[in-house]
């Protein structure tokens, strides 16, 4: 089992938060989501994270550009990454 973290919001919703769950792969992980009404912009594994946790601003907004091409999302992402990452890194170790 691997472990992802998703950047979204739940659907009817427009705060943005973060869900974290261990599963077999991306896909699974996708699916899950969806049936639980929640949309992700960006998931990040667990490599990933540890490739983010030593950015700074712009080499992470450039990260989050590799991440989606909703280009109206960039500077959102960049943002809750940066100022949420301790709360990431803490969902992604109980999932």
């Amino acid at each position: 089992m691997k472990k992802y973290i998703a950047i979204g919001h739940f659907a009817g919703e427009e705060n943005m938060t973060s869900v974290a769950m261990s599963n077999h792969n991306m896909k699974d992980f996708r699916d899950d989501c969806g049936g639980n009404g929640f949309i992700p912009w960006v998931i990040i594994t667990e490599k990933r994270m540890e490739i983010i946790k030593s950015l700074d601003s712009y080499d992470l907004f450039n990260e989050v550009k590799k991440m989606t091409t909703n280009y109206r999302k960039w500077n959102d992402i960049t943002e809750y990454i940066d100022q949420c990452f301790d709360i990431m890194e803490e969902k992604m170790s109980r999932a």
